[in-house]
């Protein structure tokens, strides 16, 4: 029996190696998961990220605080690197997302506003499936168990959160377009009416006004008793 023990664990410390690249312990403020500035809600409110989010973050939390990493059948190295994985998954839960969560809360509409929480999310997913893989090899049946179970949840819950994200993301845009329609008509009513313009037909050139029109004079009647050149009498 004891001879059956030490096969399996050095069968253990044989895959063990493959799985070490893969442990490296991450920390979430490494991931550039910030804060954003919270905008003003929309009208049609979507979900709280929180109440997406809550079942979720609770059994990952239970799940973590129940592994006894030191009794693990893995080497040394690879629980200390479990072991912070760990760490930094409590530390995220207990001090970075409560934050997170509570600005995007307060602005669900907001994509700027709960897109941090989805990628601390991420970057929490990736730390916990190095931690549920180490415990797939290494640790008693229950806690690799109990691991998987919460990745799944959490996995589910990413995919909720991502469409709640994409949703919003459409109605914003959609009230955008309302908006520019809306003012592209406001402007057209506000522009005043441009005056009709009128046409002229030319049929040939104009008629000039009989009052412009210059008349001959004629020549004046000679005065009495003046004798016309023709009809003057011959001198003797």
């Amino acid at each position: 029996m004891p001879f059956m023990q030490l096969t399996s664990l050095r069968r253990l410390r044989g895959a063990l190696p493959v799985a070490l690249s893969l442990l490296t312990p991450v920390s979430f403020c490494q991931m550039g998961v910030t804060s954003a500035p919270a905008l003003n809600p929309a009208a049609q409110a979507s979900p709280k990220p929180s109440d997406l989010l809550h079942p979720a973050l609770s059994q990952v939390s239970q799940a973590v605080v129940a592994l006894n990493i030191s009794r693990w059948k893995a080497p040394g190295e690879v629980r200390g690197a479990t072991q912070q994985n760990v760490d930094s998954i409590q530390r995220d839960l207990n001090s970075t997302l409560p934050g997170l969560l509570s600005t995007a809360d307060s602005a669900p509409d907001s994509v700027s506003a709960v897109f941090p929480v989805y990628r601390n999310i991420d970057a929490l997913y990736d730390v916990l499936l190095r931690v549920s893989g180490t415990a797939m090899l290494a640790a008693p049946n229950d806690e690799a168990s109990s691991v998987a179970n919460a990745l799944n949840k959490l996995e589910s819950a990413r995919a909720d959160l991502a469409n709640a994200i994409l949703n919003a993301s459409r109605n914003n845009e959609t009230e955008v377009e309302k908006l520019k329609v809306a003012i592209r008509q406001q402007a057209a009513a506000a522009q005043p009416a441009a005056p009709p313009k009128t046409t002229v037909v030319t049929d040939g050139p104009a008629a000039t006004p009989a009052s412009t029109t210059k008349r001959k004079k004629k020549p004046a009647p000679p005065a009495s008793g003046a004798t016309s050149p023709s009809t003057a009498p011959p001198q003797q």
